[in-house]
């Protein structure tokens, strides 16, 4: 790891947390945009304006998993790059268990449905709780 990488982070790990955080802000703001507009409108949202509402705080969210990947290609330590894609096979397998095993207790097992986007929240937690361990660990 390069020794001027303020808090042993690379030059690519900087610029992808500041492109999340970035997408993380954007999220929370219209995630309350939308909370002030179902309430100011007492519900229905009708007709393309529905989609458009309902798209938006999905896209700072493409826009950061787009961002993992640049990163992955930014990132020019293999070492590290290594760690980074354990993180997301981990995180990958657990989301994917997830959803299967919810995914068969709905079908079969009388259980209420979940929206489907909880897969990518599972898929962020597990990454990051997988990179604190990581790096609790020494890995």
């Amino acid at each position: 790891m390069p020794s001027d990488a303020p808090l042993g982070r690379t030059p690519a790990q900087r610029r992808h947390t500041r492109r999340v955080i970035w997408a993380l802000v954007a999220y929370a703001v219209l995630l309350i945009l939308e909370l002030m507009l179902y309430m100011l409108r007492h519900g229905d949202v009708a007709g393309p304006w529905r989609v458009v509402l309902a798209l938006l705080p999905a896209v700072p969210l493409v826009y950061m998993f787009a961002s993992y990947a640049r990163y992955l290609n930014e990132e020019t330590d293999e070492y590290i790059r290594m760690l980074v894609i354990r993180n997301f096979i981990t995180a990958t397998t657990v989301a994917m268990i997830c959803a299967v095993v919810w995914g068969f207790l709905t079908d079969l097992g009388g259980a209420p449905p979940i929206a489907t986007y909880w897969i990518a929240v599972v898929w962020i937690v597990t990454q990051g709780v997988s990179a604190l361990i990581a790096r609790v660990r020494g890995a």
